[in-house]
């Protein structure tokens, strides 16, 4: 780097599955436009990252890891160390669960809530380079200071939320990988062009499997109404979407903000343009934030039942949610015409054949659209976490690939001593509940009219005739 000029950052996403943008580094490239000038920004998504580095000569490399993400970083940032010998910082639930765990050819590790932390760390290495000693007057970081690992204070959340802009989506490949024909999570069985907001961060209850509340220190903040319906203007204009995925942990938990927002989506007629889809919590959930919903133009609510056994219900989520209050939030979506998700947890400790028996029959016995079984999986930065460790199921050194919600194999961690982990995939119900998994996500999916007969998507077609005809393939397959 030259002296005066902005340093180049590199910001990578491990993400493998191309529907969902990594929003987390964009909303990083965002701040550190905003706040600190810094321009010179490039994403690596989907590409082979040191081949980008070696064309790009970044002065920083960046990356935001989830747990079953980690051991690819470390991998990757062995390569890049190995190649090019610049620093290396990591972010997300990980790290910021395991800090006394950054690798050594890591550098850098941010904790917690990243924007402000980097723009402080990179305005930090502009002047003064990898000098730890000053180092630790930042909050939010972990690095090494020589054998030691230096932890540095807690950093305060960013208030007011509008403060952050928008996400830099356009640094992302939006066209390439993110508005394609697709099913847009939490839209249930449409296919559509569309996307995903978060509107608000954080969530106070403490269900033993998540660490979203620890990670946003158990608070909730809220994007304003007015920042909201401008960046779904923004999506409309600028990328033409037709649907949006509201991606909040309680996104209608806040009535006056919610009838904020629908007040200024109708205002703007956004309702007649695109539909949503959203995640709900049963005990929050009434008859007037189904109606506002409806208005709104919300055609689909994922919400997280867990389990139809109101024992293992309780141990999941905190004794907050009942069984009767999730039947409740179905008949009320019903009511509205809002199409259901379900998500479903298996495996958890103390979980016998009759709870699964009655998590099926929820399952059968309710008008739902989709639904999803996960198997129970202890993530650091969880109570369930210290649950499994103390069982020496998990350790803080052990091999994260192993972890995923989606994977109903044997290399996963198992908590239900109940059962083995064989006895548990071999049981009846639990084949049944896979079976309506795939049956009830598969079938009868939709292609939404606005998403077919758009002129956007009328425009892509002569662009480009080959991808469009893939797209309507892979729709045929469903």
């Amino acid at each position: 780097m030259v002296l005066g000029d902005k340093m180049k950052l590199a910001l990578l996403s491990l993400e493998k599955t191309g529907g969902v943008p990594p929003l987390s580094i964009a909303y990083i490239a965002s701040y550190l436009r905003e706040y600190g000038g810094y321009n010179n920004i490039i994403v690596i998504d989907k590409e082979d990252p040191i081949k980008r580095i070696k064309k790009e000569k970044p002065d920083l490399v960046g990356m935001s890891v989830a747990t079953n993400e980690f051991s690819e970083a470390n991998l990757l940032a062995y390569k890049i160390k190995s190649n090019f010998d610049i620093p290396i910082i990591i972010g997300g639930h990980h790290i910021s669960n395991l800090p006394h765990k950054l690798p050594n050819h890591i550098d850098i590790g941010v904790i917690g809530e990243g924007e402000e932390t980097m723009l402080e760390l990179i305005q930090f290495f502009e002047k003064y380079g990898m000098e730890c000693s000053k180092m630790k007057k930042i909050d939010g970081l972990v690095f090494h200071d020589g054998e030691n690992i230096c932890i540095t204070n807690s950093r305060k959340l960013i208030e007011p939320l509008d403060k952050i802009p928008y996400p830099a989506r356009d640094l992302l490949k939006m066209k390439e990988y993110y508005l394609k024909l697709r099913r847009i999570p939490t839209l249930s069985q449409e296919i559509t062009i569309g996307t995903h907001i978060i509107t608000s961060r954080g969530c106070p209850y403490k269900c033993i499997f998540c660490s979203a509340s620890y990670f946003w220190q158990n608070r909730i903040r809220f994007h304003s109404a007015e920042y909201v319906v401008g960046e779904i203007k923004h999506l409309i204009e600028k990328y033409k979407v037709e649907s949006i995925g509201i991606y909040d942990d309680l996104f209608a938990v806040s009535k006056p903000r919610l009838k904020r927002i629908v007040e200024l989506i109708k205002k703007e007629g956004i309702d007649e343009k695109i539909n949503f889809g959203c995640q709900g919590r049963a005990n929050l959930f009434d008859e007037e934030t189904a109606s506002l919903l409806k208005e709104m133009n919300v055609t689909s609510i994922g919400f997280g039942f867990e389990s139809g056994s109101e024992k293992i219900l309780k141990y999941l989520k905190d004794g907050q949610v009942t069984v009767e209050q999730n039947r409740r939030a179905i008949e009320l979506c019903n009511k509205y015409g809002i199409k259901v998700g379900g998500f479903f947890i298996l495996g958890s400790p103390g979980e016998t054949i009759e709870d699964i028996k009655q998590t099926y029959e929820f399952i059968v016995n309710n008008k739902l659209t989709t639904m999803m079984a996960f198997i129970l999986t202890p993530f650091p930065g969880t109570p369930l976490w210290e649950i499994a460790k103390n069982d020496n199921i998990v350790s803080d050194n052990m091999d994260f690939s192993k972890f995923s919600f989606f994977d109903f194999s044997l290399k996963t961690p198992f908590l239900n001593k109940n059962m083995t982990k064989e006895e548990f995939l071999n049981s009846d119900y639990v084949k049944r509940i896979m079976y309506l998994d795939s049956k009830l996500n598969y079938e009868n999916v939709k292609i939404h009219w606005r998403g077919l007969f758009s002129l956007n998507l009328i425009k892509r077609a002569i662009k480009n005739p080959v991808e469009t005809a893939r797209y309507f393939k892979n729709i045929l397959k469903f």
